[in-house]
């Protein structure tokens, strides 16, 4: 995306939220979205005002090391434009000494501070000293700021990544921005053969009309795509259906109207003069592969004409959280192929989800085509991608002691996401954070898995094995379940440790030679299995049925045991 546009929606972003929540307060706005951005849920005091003592905001990190981040934050309208006053940095080494340097200094920055802000300080600073040196305490200040930074005035008394600066901020609302992006610009279209339709109990009104797709194709020119479509179940699939669109778009123009099923459109506002509309805060919930696919056309004018749809919103509700409004998003998304999972993709626990697996370095892509439209992004280079649907299947797998959801998964991912089972699946958005811990275990097993190919010696031998996948997964988590709960690592923990299961350390070869030993002792029970049948009972359908999962857990279980014991230390004694 380019800069200058990024630059400008994040402006447009933080006034927006101010304007919502802040009384029009842009630097208060700015604050709340990096404490989003940044932190997720976590609880956080706004301690800004004219007797802060330099501290503009403390963020609550429980269950985190350290447990509290203290904030100074410098906003500025002219992003990136600027560097920093010297003095903000003199001020904000002040804040730092009172709390390292005990109960003097402490008292002193107490003393400039309003009544009602010390309780947050001394909370604050009680937090701070439940860790062990300054050398994690340290980590606890951060000087956050849209000017451009003067690094000879850091100080070193806290790192280096503790000054916030506008390059940082903007990698970092990129990250945001695939979760929570901003309504998109107004969008202007020439109006053609109008019909109206107002719902008085529902308090919207519709209208029918052909546009001008130039019109759009103008508009992509100087808006991004995505924040059009971000509330679509779906980004861009590509392929030969986006390449149709575009041939016809530019060769056969009059063929288009009759060809397209035509574009839905929600918007807060509709307001038309003259047969020229504008439609604000604009959202196209179906037909995003055509707008992707016109979008990369070099064609900037054409006759072609296409069927719009604009519902206008009747109250100020947020589209996710209104289940009308998923409904009409559901009902106008049943062409061909679209999945179960696809009518997900905006549930609000799957965007948390997404937010919580971000911080982990894992791009969890809810929306079928957002990996594509990302992958690009030099600061994704590191992430691994998993799909909404295959999160799905991991958590299937597991959910039973008696391998019922190993079977459940050989039934297909469709199944999966129907409510009955969805919910039983996936927390609620306000659970995802204390439940994450146990689902990026689960995930990290799973990648382990994939990573060494079952143990397989080589590619001959895991096509062989490849039907034992899941139930091998469910019995090395049904085995480990119990170590892991005792060892509370945190998520980061988490991460580290699996990294080295992946890597050629110690830990490395020590949980591979695990897996190697659990795919062997599950493979020798389908041979036994099977030959009560041997006709019947092939590797296909004996890892598919009541009768193998049974023989599995009769033969398999106890054996690997025994193999997983030394994974089982390995948990037990990281810390």
């Amino acid at each position: 995306m380019n800069e200058t546009l990024l630059l400008s929606e994040f402006l447009e972003h933080i006034q927006h939220r101010a304007d919502e929540e802040f009384n029009g307060k842009m630097e208060q706005a700015f604050i709340a979205w990096y404490v989003e951005a940044e932190f997720g849920n976590f609880k956080w005091s706004f301690t800004d005002g004219p007797r802060d003592s330099g501290i503009d905001a403390v963020v609550w990190c429980d269950h985190q090391d350290p447990g509290v981040i203290i904030l100074q934050s410098k906003f500025s309208e002219k992003l990136g434009r600027n560097r920093l006053a010297s003095a903000h940095y003199d001020e904000f080494a002040e804040v730092v000494r009172g709390f390292r340097n005990g109960s003097d200094e402490f008292e002193k920055l107490l003393d400039g501070a309003a009544d009602d802000l010390r309780r947050h300080y001394r909370k604050a600073q009680s937090k701070l000293n439940l860790s062990a040196s300054w050398m994690t305490r340290k980590k606890a200040f951060r000087l956050i700021t849209t000017n451009i930074g003067r690094r000879e005035k850091e100080f070193d008394s806290i790192p280096s990544d503790s000054f916030v600066y506008i390059e940082y901020l903007m990698d970092l609302y990129k990250k945001y921005r695939i979760i929570q992006t901003p309504k998109a610009r107004p969008l202007t279209l020439q109006v053609q053969d109008k019909l109206a339709y107002r719902d008085v109990g529902r308090r919207t009104t519709s209208y029918l009309f052909n546009a001008k797709v130039s019109d759009f194709r103008r508009y992509l020119e100087v808006n991004d795509v995505s924040r059009l479509v971000a509330r679509n179940i779906r980004y861009n699939l590509g392929g030969r259906i986006g390449r149709g669109i575009r041939e016809t778009y530019e060769k056969r123009p009059r063929d288009f109207w009759y060809l397209h099923n035509g574009l839905t459109i929600l918007c807060d506002e509709y307001l038309e003069k003259n047969q020229c509309a504008e439609l604000v805060s604009p959202s196209v919930i179906n037909g995003a592969q055509s707008l992707y696919a016109i979008s990369s056309s070099s064609l900037k004018e054409s006759s072609a004409l296409i069927t719009v749809r604009v519902i206008v919103r009747g109250d100020s509700r947020h589209i996710d959280d209104d289940q009308w409004m998923q409904s009409v998003i559901r009902g106008v998304n049943t062409q061909n192929r679209v999945k179960n999972y696809d009518f997900r993709a905006n549930d609000p626990e799957q965007a948390e989800l997404q937010r919580q697996f971000k911080e982990q370095f894992v791009f969890y892509e809810r929306k079928r085509g957002e990996w594509k439209e990302h992958r690009t992004d030099p600061k994704y280079k590191g992430f691994v991608r998993i799909p909404m649907s295959v999160l799905g299947q991991i958590l299937t797998a597991i959910k039973d002691d008696d391998g019922q959801g190993v079977l459940l998964v050989k039934r297909g991912t469709e199944l999966i996401f129907e409510d009955r089972i969805y919910s039983h699946l996936f927390p609620s958005r306000s659970k995802v954070a204390s439940r994450f811990k146990r689902m990026y275990f689960a995930y990290r097993l799973f990648r382990l898995l994939k990573q060494c190919n079952l143990g397989c010696k080589d590619r001959k031998e895991f096509r062989k094995r490849r039907h034992a996948f899941w139930n091998v997964l469910w019995l090395t988590h049904l085995i480990l379940k119990p170590t892991f709960a005792k060892c509370q690592l945190s998520t980061d923990e988490i991460r580290t440790l699996f990294d080295e299961f992946e890597g050629r350390s110690l830990r490395g070869r020590c949980a591979r030679k695990a897996i190697k030993q659990i795919s062997k002792e599950v493979w020798r029970a389908y041979i036994e299995g099977r030959m009560s049948d041997r006709e019947r009972w092939t590797a296909n359908n004996f890892f598919k049925q009541s009768y193998g999962m049974k023989v599995v857990q009769r033969l398999a279980l106890h054996k690997a045991r025994k193999a997983v014991i030394p994974m089982s230390r390995l948990l037990l004694d990281y810390k």
